[in-house]
């Protein structure tokens, strides 16, 4: 896994400057009061932030992984959980919000955008209650 991971991480530095495209602004004007949405979105165009999160979640769920295994016999099941629950929730979230910013960086209304990760989330809620119901 953590070959993997850094071979991704060697991709996405090694990559094409996909990143540089700008679509035509189709949004209204942003207002002014909006001075930490351009603090975020200043770095939310920079891949190397993006590999670094990525690389913190992976250590971080790494490192939560080997403390449940190596732990007492009596929270191993209980980290296991948590360390599963965790990953789920960053993976989702990764995705939804990877969903809503790939919408709005091609010129969709904040709105359309915000509908598209509402639709993301509930196929995740589908897939979770059908995986559910055959376990």
């Amino acid at each position: 896994m953590g070959v993997l991971a850094i071979a991704v991480v060697a991709w996405m530095i090694r990559g094409r400057g996909w990143y540089q495209y700008s679509p035509g602004s189709s949004t209204s004007a942003r207002s002014p009061a909006g001075d930490r949405e351009g603090w975020f979105e200043s770095y939310a165009d920079k891949p190397m932030v993006w590999v670094a999160v990525f690389a913190v979640l992976v250590v971080g769920l790494l490192v939560g992984v080997v403390a449940s295994i190596s732990g007492p016999v009596e929270t191993q099941a209980m980290a296991g959980a948590a360390v599963a629950v965790a990953g789920g929730a960053v993976l989702c979230g990764y995705l939804l919000f990877g969903v809503y910013l790939s919408a709005t960086r091609r010129g969709h209304p904040r709105s359309l955008a915000v509908a598209e990760s509402a639709t993301v989330a509930g196929v995740l809620f589908l897939i979770a209650v059908s995986l559910q119901l055959l376990a």
